[in-house]
């Protein structure tokens, strides 16, 4: 297995982990503290986490999907509504339905170009593996916001960066 797919199984299996460590620490807050406005991101920590779990999910459906298909769009219908506990519950299948994804994706397969429709009328190909890279980061983001909203409400975010992750045993198995 070439370190490039390595890198990115690892970095699928670091982002669930982080999510997981969000989850966790945010079975802590009140639900007055989960919904209430902080006025970044998504607007409250939950909405937030929705938000993130929505884009794995968007994302992962289309990378699923194969080039021959045509154009890929992104669902128009609304996003659920999920609740802290939900979440809990549904965002595992995501994360493991990323690894699967690509554990059993054949190398050159990362390279495919999927045609994407996207806002604003966008239409452009790209490779599987930048796809990837997208959902990757902006999980990142998202969960950097919510660590920072966390705080705002008084409480000790839960570690989820990458040094956190390797200190935890994550990634040192080799799959």
């Amino acid at each position: 297995m070439s370190i490039g797919k390595e890198l990115l199984i690892s970095d699928v299996s670091r982002s669930g982990w982080a999510n997981q460590q969000l989850l966790d620490g945010c079975a802590a807050l009140s639900a007055e503290e989960l919904e209430r406005d902080l006025r970044i991101s998504h607007n409250s920590i939950l909405a937030t986490l929705r938000h993130i779990y929505d884009g794995e999910r968007v994302w992962l459906l289309c990378l699923r999907t194969t080039a021959d298909l045509g154009i890929w769009r992104l669902p128009q219908e609304p996003p659920p509504e999920l609740t802290l506990d939900a979440l809990r519950q549904k965002w595992p299948e995501i994360w493991n339905g990323f690894g699967h994804w690509l554990g059993d994706l054949p190398e050159n397969s990362l390279t495919v170009e999927l045609m994407l429709h996207l806002p604003g009328g966008v239409e452009q190909r790209f490779p599987r593996w930048k796809i990837l890279r997208h959902v990757l980061e902006h999980s990142t983001l998202h969960r950097g916001q919510v660590v920072g909203m966390i705080r705002m409400l008084g409480h000790q975010p839960p570690a989820n960066s990458p040094m956190d992750y390797y200190l935890a045993g994550g990634g040192d198995t080799n799959v």
